[in-house]
């Protein structure tokens, strides 16, 4: 967290809790201060704690906070959807394709909104993929653009080896 020193329990009394992000967090004092001289500074002073094992169905999805909505595959299709809701908003999507028989998945897509880009919004929703099914080998194509092949330098994910030719 840019090299800074944190206090992560405030001396076991409390755990600091995120109203933006309806979850508890981190916050650090010195970014949170060098923000407050800086109007136009981005938010880089709090880090919500966001459990990726919890994902809710659509329906039942709450309408506040940071939420993991996992959408189930459409009828024909193969490909899983996660996507990562601010206040009932989507911010950010990615798409998996699971093989049961070769346990093996494939990380298809990733896309957070410009705005909420380099908040750890992406690798959030990387992890909550590789989350619901851990014991499978993952890997993830090299992307076109350069946004998003920095972003796949980032994560560590295996280079695509042999398609998965399970129907």
């Amino acid at each position: 967290m840019r090299g800074h020193r944190l206090d992560l329990d405030l001396y076991g009394k409390l755990k600091p809790y995120s109203h933006r992000y309806r979850l508890h967090g981190t916050l650090c004092e010195v970014c949170r201060g060098q923000e407050g001289c800086e109007p136009t500074a981005r938010r880089l002073a709090e880090w919500a704690h966001l459990d990726v094992t919890v994902q809710h169905a659509p329906e039942t999805a709450p309408g506040d906070g940071l939420v993991l909505v996992a959408c189930p595959p459409a009828v024909g299709m193969l490909a899983g959807r996660i996507e990562l809701h601010l206040d009932g908003v989507e911010v950010g999507a990615v798409t998996a394709s699971p093989c049961a028989s070769c346990r093996m998945a494939t990380l298809d897509y990733v896309h957070v909104a410009v705005e909420y880009r380099r908040l750890g919004f992406g690798r959030t929703l990387v992890a909550a993929a590789v989350a619901r099914a851990p014991a499978y080998r993952w890997t993830a194509p090299l992307p076109d653009g350069l946004v998003a092949q920095s972003f796949r330098a980032r994560i560590a994910m295996r280079r695509p080896g042999p398609p998965c030719h399970h129907p």
